[in-house]
Order: structure tokens, then C-alpha cells, then sequence
């Protein structure tokens, strides 16, 4: 046995020398050095980061086909989900993001604030698979929700992004922003508005999210929302119309981006009210250092590693021509001297 481990030690060596000799040496070293990188190896850092909840209507109105990008007559919902990706990777990496979704008057956060450069293909993955289907109420309280969302940002030390048409149902001619006053100053934010100027009727659609019919004023005071009307509705035969004059106060059946109503909120809450027509239009409005802060971030660390690794590929790479340098005995004795 113990003859074996010494031969064994022998041709070690011998390997070794020609190894150290030749450079191949500095190419183990390297390979060594990177095998970190395959457990993905996070360090702590000091960074500028932009911690953010993005909130996104996903009430009827959204459904409405009133924009222009990617292509012509593309719904809003689609328009706030490509702003919300755009948006989280335009962050620097860092920075936490969580994803909220409002109908009614509340906002139920998605999942708790994620590192977006590391997790981003999960968080962009669950953005694009959100959908209309998701609404588990019918009405929008616009301002209600607006002011449920800051609380949940707050919760989270997060900045906040809220993407709305600014249509309510039941509609109202002003929003009661008194609870929205008083969080004015909490949070950093940032209003994003979606949707055309003309009024377009909301769409019904189908599994399919084919078109099947549009919403109508009969359609709206069924759903509850003008309790005076609703046994005259009743009373009309299936597919019949009120008589004209009879339903003028409802407006539910119909949508544009409520600009007036939308500024409203912005003055209350403190925040910027930005109309977006394309997702950059989104990034532009993010890119504000008053959104920013110092803290203490991860940050990927296997840079370093491929760094050190590069360093010694290239002593490798050279030492044939550099060993000469290293083996000089008058330059060791310089250094012991």
C-alpha cells in the first residue's frame, strides 16, 4: 500500500512539473475557478435600485380596443402588460418588484416583491399570462383601489406604478379622494393612464376573447348599477330597447380614458399622472431618480469569477513567454533584497 500511494505521488509530481512547465497549470486553474458559477453566486452590494408595484386594471373597460400598438385596435390590457414588462427591464438590477392586479376596490398583490433581474423571466412570464378572466368582480372603484394599493406598496417599502383607463362603474362625476388625501407623501408613484379620447361601447367576448356583442345601457342597469331603472329594464322583453330618453343617465355601456377623473387622482395622491400610447412611453416615465434609492442589493457575482478565470486563460495563454521572466534568478533576488 504504502508502496503504491509513493508511486502514485511519484507521477503526480512528475505530471505537475510538466504541467507548471508547459502552462496547462494556469487552464486547471481556471476551469476550478469557474465551477461557482454553476450555483449561480449572489453578493451583497451597495446599489441604486428603483423597488417597485406595478398594479394593473384588469376591470371591463380594459377590454376595450381603442389602441394602437403593437398594431391597431390592440386592447388597453395589452398596452399595461407590455408597459409592466418594459417597465420592470428598464429597472436596474437590484431592484424588487412585486405585481398587483385591481377590480372592484381592491388590489391583490400577485406575489411578494422578487430581485427582477434574476427572477425576471418568472415575473415577465406571469405578466403575460395575466388576462381578463382573472376579474373576480364586475364593478371598478378607480379611486378605492388607487388608495388600497399604496397601502399594499407602503406595507412593502415600495415605490408605485398604477396602470388604469380611469373608468368607473357605477360611474361618477368626481372622485371622492378623501381617504387618497391623507396617504399623499407615503410612497413615491406614478399614474399611468391607457386608453383612446373617443368613447368606444365595451366589448362582450366569448373563451376565445373573440367579440360577440357590445354592452348596453339595458345591459348595464341589470348589472345593478342604476337601482332606479332596473324594474322598468326588467320589464322589457328579451332583446327589447327602453324607449329613447328612458336610460340617458347611464354611461357604464361606454369608455374612453377618463383624463379629468385620472387628474383628479394624480392632484390628491401626489402622483404624476403620465398617458402612455406605447410601453417606452412607460419607461420614460420610470426613468426619474426621485424613484431611485441607495441599499444594500444582490447583485450576480459570477462576473468575478469569470474575471479571475480569464486571467489565468491568458498567463496560459502567454507563458511560454513569460515563464523566462518569472524563472530569472537575478529578478528573485531583486525581490528578496
Amino acid at each position: 500500500m504504502h508502496h503504491n500511494l509513493k508511486h502514485w505521488w511519484g507521477h503526480f509530481r512528475v505530471h505537475l512539473r510538466h504541467a507548471i512547465q508547459n502552462g496547462a497549470i494556469w487552464y486547471l486553474l481556471a476551469g476550478l475557478v469557474l465551477l461557482p458559477v454553476w450555483f449561480e453566486p449572489q453578493m451583497q452590494l451597495p446599489s441604486v435600485v428603483q423597488d417597485t408595484l406595478f398594479v394593473i386594471d384588469i376591470s371591463e373597460s380594459m377590454n376595450v380596443r381603442d389602441v394602437n400598438y403593437p398594431k391597431p385596435q390592440t386592447d388597453r390590457l395589452t398596452l399595461a402588460k407590455l408597459a409592466v414588462r418594459e417597465g420592470m427591464a428598464s429597472l436596474p438590477c437590484g431592484s424588487k418588484v412585486s405585481v398587483a392586479l385591481f377590480a372592484g376596490d381592491e388590489s391583490v398583490v400577485l406575489f411578494e416583491p422578487l430581485e427582477v433581474c434574476r427572477h425576471f423571466p418568472a415575473i415577465e412570464q406571469v405578466v403575460s399570462g395575466l388576462d381578463r378572466r382573472m376579474r373576480w368582480i364586475g364593478d371598478s372603484w378607480v379611486t378605492n383601489a388607487l388608495t388600497a394599493s399604496i397601502v399594499e406598496a407602503q406595507k412593502r417599502k415600495l415605490n408605485l406604478v398604477y396602470i388604469s383607463d380611469g373608468d368607473e362603474m357605477p360611474s361618477r362625476a368626481a372622485p371622492i379622494v378623501t381617504d387618497l388625501a391623507k396617504l399623499r407623501g407615503k410612497i413615491k408613484g406614478v399614474l399611468l393612464g391607457v386608453g383612446g379620447d373617443a368613447l368606444q361601447p365595451i366589448p362582450k367576448l366569448n373563451q376565445k376573447d373573440e367579440i360577440i356583442g357590445y354592452w348596453t345601457r339595458e345591459d348595464a342597469v341589470l348589472e345593478g348599477n342604476h337601482p332606479n331603472l332596473l324594474s322598468a329594464v326588467r320589464a322589457l322583453a328579451p332583446g327589447e330597447r327602453a324607449p329613447e330618453g328612458t336610460l340617458d343617465e347611464v354611461t357604464e355601456h361606454i369608455s374612453s380614458f377618463n383624463k379629468v377623473f385620472m387628474q383628479a387622482l394624480s392632484q390628491a395622491s401626489g402622483f404624476e399622472l403620465v398617458r402612455i400610447n406605447t410601453p417606452a412611453d412607460a419607461v420614460k416615465a420610470l426613468k426619474n431618480s426621485d424613484y431611485q434609492k441607495q441599499a444594500m442589493a444582490e447583485r450576480d457575482a459570477r462576473w468575478i469569477f469569470g474575471l479571475i478565470a480569464a486571467v489565468f486563460i491568458l498567463i496560459g495563454w502567454f507563458w511560454q513567454n513569460i515563464r523566462p521572466f518569472f524563472a530569472n534568478k537575478r529578478w528573485f533576488k531583486f525581490k528578496r533584497t
